[in-house]
C-alpha cells in the first residue's frame, strides 16, 4: 500500500501512463514534472530524515487527477490515479496494480485487494444524491472455488444535510446522503458526500461484507 515518498515517486509513474498515447506534448509535460517533483521529494525527505506525510502540493504536482482511499479493515492508505475508460466506466490504478472502477463516479469494481467486487449492478449517481426513495443494489463476487456468486440487497437513501468536510488540507461543502441496504443476514451503509452540480467528493462503500468499507476522496479534480 502507498504511504511514503516511494509511494509517490511510483504513483508518479502512473500519472505517466495517463499521458501517453497521441499526445507527445502533454507525455513530455509529465516526464518532466514528475522527474522535477521527483527530485525535490526525495531531496526535501532524505533531508529530513523521517517520512513526512504526502501533501496536496505534491500531489498536484503529478498533473493527475489523484483519489485518495483508505481502507479500513486493512488501515491502509492508498492513491489512485485514472487510467482507462471504457464508455461509462473509468478505472482508476495505485503503483502495485491496485484498481477501482465507477460507473458515473459510483464503485462497481475492484481488483487486487484479495477479496474483490468483480462486479456491481448499481444505483445512478442521481439516484444517490436525490437522498431519497429506494433502489436494489448487487454484488458478484468469487468463491473459494472461482464460481461466481451474486448478493441482492434493497437500499433506501436518506438525506444528512449538510456538512464541510476535508480533503487532504482542503475544506469542501458538502450534502450528505446515506445509502442503507439489506440482503439475507447482511445490512450496510455506504455514505456519498456531494459537491456542487451532485459531484461525488467523497464516499465509503462496501467492499465485501467481511472486510468492510473502503473510504474514497477526491484530491485533484483535473490534471
Amino acid at each position: 500500500m502507498i504511504r511514503t515518498t516511494r509511494a509517490v515517486l511510483a504513483l508518479a509513474a502512473i500519472a505517466l501512463l495517463t499521458g501517453c498515447g497521441n499526445d507527445k506534448t502533454r507525455s513530455t509535460s509529465l516526464v518532466g514534472g514528475v522527474a522535477a517533483v521527483s527530485k525535490a521529494l526525495v531531496a526535501g525527505r532524505q533531508a529530513a530524515g523521517t517520512a513526512q506525510p504526502i501533501t496536496r502540493q505534491d500531489l498536484a504536482a503529478l498533473n493527475s487527477p489523484v483519489i485518495k482511499g483508505e481502507l479500513q479493515a486493512a488501515n491502509s492508505t492508498i492513491y489512485l490515479v485514472p487510467i482507462s475508460r471504457n464508455g461509462a466506466v473509468e478505472t482508476w490504478a495505485t503503483s502495485d496494480d491496485l484498481t477501482v472502477s465507477f460507473r458515473d463516479g459510483v464503485m462497481t469494481a475492484t481488483r487486487g485487494f484479495g477479496p474483490d467486487i468483480m462486479q456491481a449492478v448499481v444505483p445512478t449517481r442521481a439516484q444517490l444524491a436525490s437522498g431519497q426513495g429506494s433502489h436494489g443494489r448487487s454484488y458478484f463476487y468469487l468463491d473459494g472455488a472461482d464460481q461466481m456468486r451474486r448478493f441482492d440487497y434493497r437500499c433506501s437513501m436518506s438525506n444528512l444535510g449538510s456538512e464541510t468536510i476535508t480533503v487532504v488540507g482542503q475544506q469542501h461543502s458538502t450534502r450528505h446522503v446515506e445509502e442503507t441496504c439489506e440482503g439475507k443476514a447482511v445490512r450496510f451503509t455506504n455514505e456519498y458526500w456531494f459537491e456542487g452540480d451532485n459531484f461525488i467528493r467523497k464516499s465509503k462503500e462496501l467492499t465485501i461484507p467481511e472486510w468492510g468499507y473502503l473510504e474514497l476522496a477526491r484530491v485533484i479534480d483535473k490534471g
